[in-house]
Formats: structure tokens, C-alpha cells, sequence
């Protein structure tokens, strides 16, 4: 933990990056936090752009576990199974083969053993269709095996998510609020692209461009929420992972 400082410093100067936060949880205690660098490298150096503990990321994919730890409190509380077929909370969703669309439970999309495509459906995300269209959508494409074939996708863990938050009676973003967020006291932690954007102290998405990384785009991942969309700040976030590492469940 001493060498972090001088860790982090070296990883910034090699890879360009503006800024960033590390923090480090062991056995449910937070043995370090700190923040490097800026927000956005258009501000400058000074002291209010500066990266700390309590600045918003956006963090993608890490939103996946985040998701999950809601989902096992409400499997938990005996609201839904990992084994509960999805259909039976959305009766509109499907996949190509009907058999498998009956079969299909929430640990399966959760475990990416569904047998749909690598990244099914972020296509139609990009082009701007909200959540509602591209779950819909998913019944178009061609399955792999099921249960005995792997790839990533970030709509099969948000329609996951949905057949959560209809069991739950909430929609996503509430029930993460409700269940994790509100009660472990992370009040900088949205599922919420607006609530994001919103923060006065963020760091803005970066993206690297002719040797050195530029603010240029913005990314509003509400369609995927529950699989890429939670903004939070590394204090947040160690109260999550202090939870998860004390306890081993919640």
C-alpha cells in the first residue's frame, strides 16, 4: 500500500490518462484512497479540477457487479431466483428459439451463457434506440449453444436486470437506489445518466486521440444501465466493496 502513490503516479506518465481514483478494501476495511490528476483537460491544473476521493466516474462495465449485488438482494429477500425464468417477469421478451426462451433464467444472462451473439444488441444502442427497442430486438439474432457457450453482452444482463425490477415492482434505477445505494449511504451512486451529469464534481469521459487523451464525446449509457450505466465516486465505492468483503453477501 506505501509504494501506491508512486505506482499510480508512474501509471499516469506512462499512459497519458488525465486522472483517476485507487482505493484499496481488505477484509471490509478501506486501507487506502486518493485521487490523481484532473477532471478534464480542458480546465487546467487548478485546485477545483482536481481528481478525489469523492469525484464521479462513469464506470461502465464495473456497473455489471454493482447490478448483480442488487440482484442477490432481492433473491435474498425471496423476491425472485437466480433460477426464475425471465419470460415469467417479461412475458414480451424472447430469443430466437422459443425452447430457450423458456428456459432462460436470470443467472443464465447473468453468466452470459445465453447463446446470444458477443455484444448482442450495442449496435442498436449506438445508433440511439432506447432499452425497450433493443431487448425487443434480441428474439432477431442467431443463438450459439445454449448453457454450453460464453459471450459478453451487456443486454442480456440489463434484460436480467428488467425481469428484477418488475419482479421487484420498481424500476431499475429505484430499486438500486432502494436496496444498495440509499442504505450504504452512497450518495454520490446513480444509475441515472442525468443524475451523472448533474454532479458538480466529475470527471468527464476521455478518450485518447493523436497521443493524448480528449473530452469529446459524452456517453449516456441509460439503455443499458444496469450493465454499464452507474456513475460513482471511489468513496461509494468502497462502501460497497467493504459490505461485499465483510459479509460475502448482503
Amino acid at each position: 500500500v506505501a509504494e501506491l502513490d508512486g505506482i499510480a503516479e508512474e501509471l499516469m506518465k506512462s499512459s497519458g490518462i488525465p486522472g483517476m481514483a485507487v482505493a484499496v478494501v481488505k477484509g471490509g476495511k478501506v486501507l487506502y484512497a486518493k485521487g490523481f490528476g484532473v477532471k478534464d483537460v480542458r480546465k487546467g491544473d487548478d485546485r477545483e479540477n482536481r481528481v478525489d476521493t469523492d469525484t464521479v466516474f462513469q464506470l461502465a462495465s464495473v456497473s455489471k457487479p454493482i447490478g448483480a449485488t442488487v440482484v442477490a438482494h432481492e433473491v435474498s429477500q425471496k423476491v425472485i431466483g437466480w433460477d426464475t425464468p425471465v419470460v415469467e417477469k417479461l412475458p414480451w421478451f424472447g430469443l430466437s428459439d422459443p425452447a430457450v426462451t423458456r428456459m432462460l433464467t436470470i443467472g443464465d444472462l447473468y453468466s452470459h451463457r445465453s447463446g446470444l451473439p458477443d455484444h448482442a444488441g450495442d449496435k442498436l444502442e449506438d445508433l440511439g434506440y432506447d432499452r425497450r427497442y433493443v431487448l425487443e430486438r434480441l428474439r432477431r439474432l442467431p443463438l450459439d449453444p445454449f448453457r454450453i457457450s460464453y459471450a459478453y453482452t451487456n443486454f442480456g444482463v440489463t434484460a436480467a436486470a428488467e425481469a428484477v425490477a418488475q419482479a421487484g415492482g420498481r424500476p431499475w434505477e429505484d430499486l438500486s437506489e432502494q436496496v444498495l445505494y440509499g442504505p450504504l449511504g452512497m450518495t454520490s451512486t446513480s444509475s441515472r445518466f442525468a443524475d451523472y451529469e448533474a454532479r458538480p464534481d466529475k470527471a468527464v469521459g476521455h478518450i485518447h486521440v493523436d497521443g493524448k487523451y480528449e473530452p469529446l464525446y459524452k456517453r449516456d449509457a441509460d439503455p443499458e444501465a444496469p450493465a454499464g450505466g452507474v456513475s460513482s465516486s471511489v468513496n461509494d465505492l468502497t462502501h460497497w466493496l467493504s459490505m461485499v468483503l465483510a459479509n460475502g453477501s448482503y
